[in-house]
């Protein structure tokens, strides 16, 4: 199982502060999220990708947009703002 922890407006609109998915890549679990959370389709998430207004980040290390991304058990995905600062 993959966890994807929402922050900002997707946190908002999910009314959720995370959401666990099974996916084996991370196409898979951002699909998987919008199924979830139908009220992030589609100003967040767009089939299997993010809108281009949110980014990304596996287990706090590297921000990336690879759908091919293969993800393991305990996986953490963080969606956020492509312009909150820092």
């Amino acid at each position: 199982m993959v966890v994807i922890e929402l922050y900002g407006i997707p946190r908002l609109r999910a009314q959720r502060t995370e959401v666990t998915v099974d996916a084996d890549n991370l196409a898979t679990a951002i699909r998987a999220l919008g199924q979830a959370c139908p009220a992030l389709r589609p100003s967040v998430v767009d089939g299997e990708a993010l809108t281009a207004q949110y980014r990304v980040a596996l287990n706090g290390e590297h921000f990336t947009s690879d759908g091919s991304l293969p993800l393991d058990d305990g996986d953490v995905l963080v969606i956020v703002s492509a312009q909150a600062g820092g």
